[in-house]
């Protein structure tokens, strides 16, 4: 599958504005973004995904635009930046790590992760994930297994070595790249209308493992799809190993590729 460079065109933001997602909310002054765009700047991600659909390449839509904050970026107030979000601050010092459009992270998804997660999506510690989930909350892991691929003629993910997850959970690989293959954010939105039954208050748990990048997109990935009750659990697998909760094996259901 061809990937695109993120940097090819494009010109290094500043700090400042590699921070203007959050900007409105540190001032007051709305919302963070705009709705899931249809496609962003391919990600830098390792695992390989299945062929075109049948039938030739998919149109996609042109990306929904984010709204700019009320404020331009370098007109915010001196120390703001200091006083932001710890994701707006990472932000800041690696721009070239995230989408400037969506604010996904697109590269070096394994490596920690801030504290916090834009709205609507919120965190929660293992002790919530768990309370939520026992009381029917839809649990997703997207953990992306190395080498991961699913098979263009039945959609069978081929995974090189089992994988553990949280009871009851759902695998759903590759969901939580900055920048999703087409035929991947169809098969999200598709698992959580049947996982939820449509019901966009139902709490959704997302989750992978700690310092994974990939669980902080996909929270904020199905908050933009419309679920209102996202839950983003930040340790994931190993924070709830470490509690010594069992786990269990888990395998992905396919894609369709019909």
């Amino acid at each position: 599958m061809r990937r695109h460079s993120f940097s090819a065109g494009l010109r290094r933001p500043s700090l400042r504005a590699a921070a203007r997602p959050w900007l409105g909310v540190v001032l007051g002054l709305g919302a963070l973004a705009g709705p899931e765009p249809g496609r962003a700047l391919a990600d830098g991600g390792g695992a390989q995904l299945g062929g075109a659909p049948r039938g030739g390449k998919a149109a996609v839509a042109a990306p929904a635009p984010v709204p700019a904050p009320a404020v331009a970026p370098d007109a915010a107030p001196d120390g703001v930046l200091d006083s932001a979000p710890d994701s707006a601050r990472i932000m800041a010092a690696h721009p070239d790590l995230f989408d400037p459009r969506s604010g996904y992270r697109i590269a070096r998804q394994h490596a920690p992760t801030p504290t916090d997660i834009p709205p609507p999506a919120r965190v929660v510690d293992a002790d919530e994930a768990r309370a939520l989930i026992a009381a029917g909350a839809v649990a997703i892991d997207v953990f992306g297994a190395s080498r991961a691929r699913y098979d263009a003629l039945d959609g069978m993910w081929l995974v090189s070595k089992p994988h553990l997850s949280l009871p009851g959970a759902t695998w759903l690989p590759e969901t939580g790249r900055g920048a999703p293959e087409p035929e991947i954010e169809r098969y999200l939105r598709e698992n959580l209308e049947r996982l939820t039954g449509g019901d966009r208050d139902r709490p959704v748990v997302v989750f992978c493992v700690a310092d994974c990048w990939m669980s902080w997109n996909a929270a904020q990935r199905i908050a933009r799809m419309g679920w209102r009750r996202v839950r983003w659990f930040r340790l994931g697998v190993d924070g709830w190993r470490e509690r010594g909760w069992p786990l269990e094996p888990v395998s992905p259901p396919p894609v369709n590729v019909d």
